[in-house]
């Protein structure tokens, strides 16, 4: 039997990198998405041997993010690893940001994560293993000036998963984050060439992240390669931020 994987986020560039490596590698997956289900569905015709399962919500309301892990034990009954991708970012000078700006990015950056992982834990500790990733910032460790509202929930995103790591360890659930650096995707678009060129040169390998070099992160830390490891955040950012 396959092992399962649940991706929040899927569609975006970092998730398409990440389901696709999954894939790759023989998993099956249940993959959501917020509002691209198009993407989802070429991934399912794009891996025609294993079982894709598409699935389109808001995991900012709870009873979505139930309904997704439910999903899971319907067509898989069980959950292998769940990687926490789904983000958003919405930057405003603090005395201009509103009250909406800053609780939807808290909502879908911490709370939703709250959600999937309160749903999944049950079925993880009744299966006595299971590997959460959670997609992290170097922004919540260093801050960055008018993303506040980004940085307090990665921030907070980084305190989590120490904190679950000693409290699910016991159960043979392991849980880490992957904190990226500067990732040319959807989310990143407000960056012209010239600030990615600019911040290219602060980098000291001297080039921007992929999306496979984020998937390859978060693969080893949920894979039996990484079995000894949990409560960790991994930097993937060309040295430019080590911790």
């Amino acid at each position: 039997m396959n092992k399962v994987v649940m991706i929040t986020g899927a569609s975006g560039g970092i998730g398409q990198g990440i389901a696709t490596l999954f894939l790759d590698r023989g998993f099956d997956a249940l993959l959501h998405t917020r509002t691209k289900p198009d993407v989802l569905v070429a991934f399912k015709k794009r891996y025609p041997h294993q079982t894709v399962v598409p699935f389109v919500g808001d995991l900012t309301d709870s009873t979505v993010a139930m309904a997704l892990v439910q999903t899971a034990i319907d067509h898989f009954g069980k959950v292998d690893v769940l990687v926490n991708n789904a983000g958003l970012k919405i930057d405003a000078p603090i005395e201009t940001m509103t009250d909406d700006t800053f609780k939807s990015v808290l909502d879908v950056n911490l709370t939703s994560v709250f959600y999937l992982i309160r749903a999944v834990v049950p079925i993880m500790k009744k299966q006595n293993h299971g590997a959460i990733v959670n997609i992290g910032s170097g922004i919540g460790y260093q801050g960055r000036a008018f993303n506040t509202n980004y940085a307090a929930s990665k921030a907070a995103l980084i305190g989590l998963t120490p904190s679950l790591a000693k409290e699910l360890g016991e159960h043979q659930i392991r849980v880490n984050a992957v904190a990226p650096g500067l990732i040319p995707t959807e989310m990143t678009s407000y960056y012209s060439l010239e600030d990615q060129e600019n911040y290219r040169q602060t980098v000291p390998l001297k080039r921007l992240a992929t999306p496979l070099d984020i998937a390859n992160a978060v693969y080893f830390l949920a894979s039996d390669d990484a079995a000894f490891i949990s409560g960790q955040t991994l930097f993937v950012n060309g040295g430019t931020q080590t911790h």
